[in-house]
């Protein structure tokens, strides 16, 4: 558990010491190579190296290759931090290589080059690098020899002096934390529980990742000094700091690791056991074999107390089957031991004893810890067991250690030990003697833990206070800005008010003239506007009567072309009674049609209000009927189909139409279906988006299989030929089972010429269209 301790110890230190280079060492490994990789010959790409040459040395199992590599990434940042003549660069590296050197146990080099990085900070004015510079030499000092501890302390000292003077506080933070570990280690916890109160305050304005680590800081010392109840709060403190800044680093597992002894401490056993096994899982996920073992040992110590004595045995026979060393093979032993025999299962255990007592010579003397554990177990073994001689003698050998160690809770267990053993020989004196004593360390050791509860409690509520008044003088000092700032705001709205009161005095005074000036211009643009007005009334008075008149003229027009085309279809009608000849009364008759599909649009255009457009559907319907009426006798057994879809078509486009509709209607109706067969024609017409599509279809005889359109002189196929170009369309015809003629032409846009109803003079005078 020391060994642990002192590890972990070791461990926050390093992150200190890089963290006051450069807050990049926060990120993860994977993150920064890529960071490297991207970027430019810069002082971003020294930082990247350096931070990455920090991690190298905070990995959880370093080795050598680990070390060479932060050398490499050291001198790289050296060299070009040297051609960018980047002190912060060259500073860093040069303590980073120091780092390295004390990694491989070369410390006179390590301070020699620190020493270095002081000089050439003194040279160039830069007090971070030289505050950082001081930190590392001090890691020359032992921490074991007083003396030393005082002298690492002292440089510590300066580097907080330099750091507090500069207002580095995240800087400042760090290292009042590192000190106060050496201070906890000089037993000057009053001044440590100070600096770590002084770093949390400054810890929480710069990084939570700081007061993450200072909060475990004082849970750990106060679980040292036996006040498990603020080792408790603090580890949980840090515990959920951690949560909050997403840490899933190795210092959860360390925090978890305290909540856990710190629950066994309390003898709150199934607490304990939640944070035991996220040691384990956590350590195993980092690879970090002591962290794996002490959270299992935890764990099976936690079953065992809960009697879970299969859980516990489980737990041990993982760590039995994973790979360890020479004191590890001991500690499991131990565990193995301790389990048992609080089991009752002795038999099982005296194996395990009789291994321990074999190895035990082959422990090295400097193990001590480890040696006074080995007594401690088999003197238990041996209480247990009723073997009072032997029981004595290893706890002799423990309180010995112990004593050598200075190490009270160690003594206290001789004590106690001795108590009972000497009760079991029945020397009552003797075992009040060791009962006493017993008595009077843990008294001793509860004073401590009193004493620094009380400490712990001073410095607790000083800081409140400390913080209170802060928060007071903050609070004072925001009231009086607001007031100062209300106080210039209201003098600003004032003299703005004024100035503002002045201006639109003046806009006032100036618009009231413009205004004068304004009204006699507007006057005058008004009666110029009305005389406009008036002579704009009496144009578009004429413009109306213009186009009135024009409307009516264009009415009378249709009305006198549909009479006199009445008229040319009674001359041709009264002609063709004069002639015997059957093929011309036959050309006087397709002249009549040919004159009537014109006639019939001259009618729509007189009978409705729209005198440039007509009704597609309503003309080719009435053009239908009308060489039914006309051609009655002839066709009764001849059907005409149609599908007309209803939309305006411009007259200049229904003309040519008309007459191509009745070209073929009629040649239909007189060739396709000879011996007065029975037939069908199909006249279809619709819009398909800009164009018009006609297809005229019979299921007659069609056309001969000689045909041939281009050699044909033929009236229809000649009218066909000249009114499609006229329509600006294309025709085909298509002999297959009768004849089908296919016209399509776009649509010509509407000319919007839209008037008025006709005069009621003019309706009066309406004819019927006759034949």
């Amino acid at each position: 558990m020391k060994r642990l301790i002192l590890y972990i110890i070791l461990f926050f230190s390093a992150i200190f010491t890089h963290a006051q280079s450069s807050r990049l060492d926060e990120l993860p490994m994977p993150v920064l190579r890529r960071k490297l990789i991207a970027s430019k010959e810069d002082t971003t790409k020294v930082k990247l190296q350096l931070a990455i040459g920090h991690l190298m040395l905070l990995k959880g199992l370093k080795g050598p290759k680990d070390v060479d590599s932060a050398i490499r990434f050291a001198n790289d940042a050296q060299v070009l931090s040297r051609r960018l003549n980047y002190h912060f660069g060259i500073i860093n590296s040069m303590l980073l290589r120091a780092e390295t050197l004390y990694e491989r146990g070369d410390g006179k080099a390590a301070v020699k080059l620190a020493e270095n990085a002081l000089l050439f900070c003194r040279q160039n004015n830069n007090s971070d690098g030289e505050a950082r510079s001081y930190h590392m030499i001090s890691k020359h000092f032992s921490t074991n020899s007083q003396s030393e501890l005082r002298t690492r302390i002292w440089y510590n000292d300066k580097a907080i002096a330099i750091f507090r003077k500069n207002k580095n506080f995240h800087s400042l933070a760090d290292m009042l934390t590192v000190n106060a570990d050496m201070l906890f280690q000089a037993d000057r916890t009053t001044e440590a529980l100070r600096f770590l109160f002084e770093a949390l305050n400054l810890g929480k304005g710069v990084s939570m990742r700081t007061v993450e680590g200072i909060y475990w800081n004082i849970g750990r010392n106060s679980f040292r000094l036996g006040d498990y109840d603020n080792a408790l709060k603090y580890c949980l403190l840090a515990r959920e700091t951690a949560r909050k800044v997403n840490d899933t680093t190795a210092q959860v597992c360390v925090i978890n690791l305290n909540i856990a002894y710190s629950y066994i401490k309390k003898q709150d056993y199934y607490r304990s056991i939640p944070y035991s096994k996220e040691v384990v899982s956590l350590a195993k996920k980092y690879n970090h074999e002591g962290l794996v073992r002490e959270g299992a040992y935890q764990l099976a110590s936690a079953y065992t107390r809960t009697n879970q004595i299969p859980k516990a045995f489980a737990v041990l026979n993982e760590m039995k089957s994973r790979p360890g060393g020479f004191l590890k093979d001991i500690a499991l032993k131990i565990e193995y031991i301790n389990t048992l025999v609080y089991a009752k299962q002795l038999p099982e255990a005296k194996e395990y004893v009789s291994q321990l007592e074999s190895v035990l010579p082959k422990i090295y003397p400097e193990n001590i810890q480890q040696i006074m554990n080995v007594h401690n177990a088999l003197a238990y073994y041996y209480s247990e067991t009723g073997k009072v001689n032997k029981a004595y003698k290893h706890t002799e050998l423990h309180a010995h250690l112990a004593h050598k160690l200075n190490y009270a809770k160690g003594i206290q267990t001789a004590e106690y030990r001795y108590y009972q053993l000497v009760s079991l020989k029945g020397d009552k004196k003797s075992a009040l003697a060791h009962f006493q004593k017993e008595k009077a360390i843990k008294d001793s050791i509860d004073n401590v833990s009193k004493a620094y509860q009380i400490s712990l409690l001073h410095i607790e509520n000083a800081a409140m206070d400390r913080n209170r008044h802060i928060e007071m003088l903050t609070k004072d000092a925001l009231i009086k800005d607001i007031k100062m700032k209300r106080n210039e705001l209201i003098q600003r709205v004032s003299i703005s008010g004024i100035i503002v009161l002045l201006i639109v005095t003046a806009l006032i005074f100036s618009r009231y003239r413009l205004k004068r000036r304004s009204n006699a211009m507007l006057l005058s643009q008004k009666l110029e506007i009305d005389n406009q007005n008036n002579a704009l009334k009496h144009l578009v008075s004429y413009k109306n009567q213009l186009l009135g008149e024009k409307d009516l003229l264009l009415k009378e027009v249709n009305h006198r072309v549909k009479n006199n085309l009445q008229i040319v279809m009674s001359l041709l009608a009264s002609k063709s009674a004069y002639l015997s000849s059957e093929s011309a009364q036959q050309a006087i008759l397709d002249s009549q049609n040919r004159v009537r599909s014109i006639a019939l649009i001259h009618d729509q255009l007189y009978k409705t209000d729209n005198v440039t457009q007509i009704s597609v559907f309503l003309y080719i319907n009435e053009l239908v009927d009308s060489l039914y009426d006309f051609l009655d006798d002839d066709i009764n057994n001849i059907e005409i189909f149609c599908e007309i879809e209803d939309f305006m078509l411009d007259v200049s486009q229904a003309i040519p139409i008309g007459i191509i509709l009745n070209e073929t209607v009629t040649n239909a109706l007189k060739y396709a279906f000879p011996d007065n067969q029975n037939g069908k024609i199909s006249i279809r017409v619709k819009k398909v988006d800009t164009f018009v599509e006609v297809i005229i279809s019979d299921n007659g005889v069609g056309l001969p299989s000689n045909f041939n359109l281009s050699n044909v002189n033929t009236l229809g196929i000649n009218l066909l030929k000249g009114l499609t170009p006229q329509l600006g369309g294309t025709f085909n015809i298509k002999n297959n089972n009768g004849l089908t003629i296919f016209l399509k032409f776009p649509l010509k846009s509407p000319s919007h010429l839209d008037y008025g109803t006709l005069a009621e003079e003019l309706a009066g005078e309406e004819q019927p269209l006759r034949v």
